[in-house]
This record gives C-alpha cells, structure tokens and sequence, in this order.
C-alpha cells in the first residue's frame, strides 16, 4: 500500500490543505477480475491504486482507464523502470530507452509518479554506479518534459527478497535523503519503503523532513506499538 499526503485546493481563496490518501495495489491480471476487483475498491471509497507496467499491458491501458474511470478511481503509481547500472541485466542505453517507454505509459495513465529503480553499486566503482544513476534520472525526467509526473526513488528494494532483482536499489555512503537531494532534481522524489514490524527509528535520518517530503511504500507494514503511521508526500493536484 502506498500512503501519501495529498494536495487539496480550499473552498475559500487559494490556499491549499493536506489530508492522507492511500492507494491500493491492484492485482488482477484479466480484465473480468479487474472489473470485480475495481467495484469493491470503489464500495471501499478507495480513489487511488498503484499498478505494474505488466499488469498494464495484459490489461490493456485504453481499457484499464475506462474501467477505473466508471469508478471514479486514479492510479497513484506505475512501477517499474529503472536499473541504470545493469542490476536488472539491461545495458545503461537499454535502461534509458526503457524508462522513456515508463515515462510515455505513465503519461497515458495520468498517473501521478513513476517508480524507478535506480540500480545497485554491483561492481561499479561508487562514484561511477551514482553517474550512471544521475546520468540515467535526469534523462529519464527530461523525457517527461512538462507533464505532470514525478520520479520516485525507492530507499530499499521493492521486489522480493529472493529475487534475482532484489538488488535493484542504490546504498550511498551518506543518508539516502540526503544524498538523492543533492544528486537530482527536484522532480525526483524519495521513496521511503517500510517493512514488517519496522519502526521510524530504522528510517533515514533526515526523518523529520518525512512528513513535508517524501512518498513512502508501505510492503505489508503495520505500527509498531507506539509508533504512529509514517506518511508520505505527494504533489499537488495537476
């Protein structure tokens, strides 16, 4: 589940107000089960889901809008693109035609961020593994150009441990926040994963700035007693 801070205009003048939204991840594979799937998220109220770019073409992306636009219902995020140091066995050149493919499927779906996997250090020198990351992000942002979408950048892997791919993520020597701030624009966000019984302690260190700015994934995650639910940043409404 992806839970955020959403951007709402005021009914009066032109401030704006934050609130919690939440996106569910949808899973069906077959467009009879997303239809089934699609109306208990609507009965749930649910307004924001999060999907794979698989999921998208078994689906279809001209169908999978019309069925979550009956229901009044926005994707939130598309995953995945990404791996610009060869972690996901693709070649830098290979990783950037890809993520402009993300971007342009991303675009299509209105969805409000893309989820790209920066790659891990693998046998890369450090400081060649975070040009290929840099070089790959901001190529990756100026084939958005000025669409409305955002880059989110995940501090830990999103996909299974057991995974050829589980090393899909970057280590920098520093606090990650700090580190991604400093390395790309600012279209690109980080993406605070959060496991299991995990508590806010174990987050980066910059944590105090979670709640102004960041966009979190929540993997199966519960608080901790005690602990109060982490949210996330989102951008404002288009």
């Amino acid at each position: 589940m992806d839970v955020f801070l959403e951007s709402t205009a005021k009914l009066s003048g032109c401030q704006t107000a934050m609130r919690v939204a939440t996106a569910s991840p949808i899973k069906s594979r077959t467009v009879e089960s997303l239809v089934s799937e699609v109306q208990q998220l609507q009965d749930r109220s649910v307004r924001y889901v999060s999907i794979r770019r698989q999921q998208v073409l078994a689906l279809g992306a001209q169908r999978l809008l019309d069925v979550l636009g009956e229901a009044g219902i926005r994707i939130s995020s598309l995953g995945y693109t990404g791996g610009f140091t060869g972690s996901l066995q693709r070649s830098f050149e290979h990783s950037v035609e890809d993520a402009a493919q993300a971007v342009e499927l991303a675009i299509e779906l209105s969805a409000r961020s893309l989820i790209v996997l920066p790659g891990s250090q693998a046998l890369h020198t450090r400081r060649h593994a975070e040009q290929c990351i840099r070089m790959g992000l901001q190529m990756t942002v100026s084939h958005a150009g000025r669409h409305a979408l955002n880059l989110l950048v995940p501090s830990d892997s999103l996909l299974s441990k057991g995974s050829q791919f589980a090393e899909d993520f970057y280590r920098p020597e520093g606090d990650f926040l700090h580190w991604l701030s400093r390395s790309t624009a600012s279209r690109i966000q980080p993406l605070i994963v959060v496991r299991g019984m995990q508590r806010t302690s174990s987050l980066p260190s910059a944590c105090s700035a979670v709640l102004r700015t960041l966009s979190f994934a929540m993997v199966g995650w519960k608080p901790a007693s005690g602990v109060p639910l982490v949210l996330s940043r989102a951008t404002p409404n288009p």
